[in-house]
């Protein structure tokens, strides 16, 4: 059995190398634990001390070439564990999209990818901004509110436009105008 796996090339065994962006976070869980959390995944990191003293900073934007670490255990538990291999950046980037105000009214619906979204009288698709709070996760539902929206490259789900979830308070409700006789 040894011979075998001997006469294997050595890189089956090899991981594949793939970059990662996100931002780096703080968990008090289980004595304090670090993980990078991207847009779809987190990752906790292993890596030399100089390495993790770069990354080992809240709020900071990181590009890392990783591979994953399977044979590695956590007892935090918060994401897939990877090895850093590279860091390629730690600068923050601001990026500021433009914004509108708009009265949306159409019904709200969810994709087979759990994304939320209303589609508005004018076929628009309008994405609901994650995490959606609850009271928006209900398919057929009507949807009318002053919101403030941004454009589709800040969409996750290919939507014409993105409600930002932060504008989704009570106070926003549109309200349709009577007649004042003043």
């Amino acid at each position: 059995m040894l011979l075998i796996l001997a006469a294997l090339p050595h890189s089956l065994f090899a991981q594949k190398e793939f970059t990662i962006i996100g931002i780096m976070q703080h968990s008090d869980l289980e004595g304090g634990c670090w993980y990078l959390e991207s847009k779809h995944m987190k990752y906790e990191l292993i890596a030399s001390p100089e390495i993790l003293q770069t990354c080992h900073v809240v709020g900071r934007m990181l590009t890392l070439s990783v591979r994953k670490a399977p044979t590695k255990a956590s007892t935090c538990m918060l994401g897939q564990i990877v090895e850093v291999l590279q860091v390629f950046d730690t600068l923050f980037h601001p990026h500021n999209p433009p914004f509108t105000h708009e009265v949306i009214k159409g019904i709200i619906h969810k994709t087979k990818d759990n994304c939320w979204y209303v589609l508005a009288k004018n076929k628009k698709r309008y994405e609901l901004q994650a995490p959606v709070p609850k009271k928006f996760m209900k398919a057929g539902a009507k949807y009318n509110r002053l919101s403030t929206v941004l454009p589709d490259s800040e969409s996750q789900c290919g939507m014409d436009f993105v409600i930002t979830i932060s504008q989704l308070d009570p106070d926003m409700k549109a309200h349709e105008k009577k007649y004042d006789p003043r």
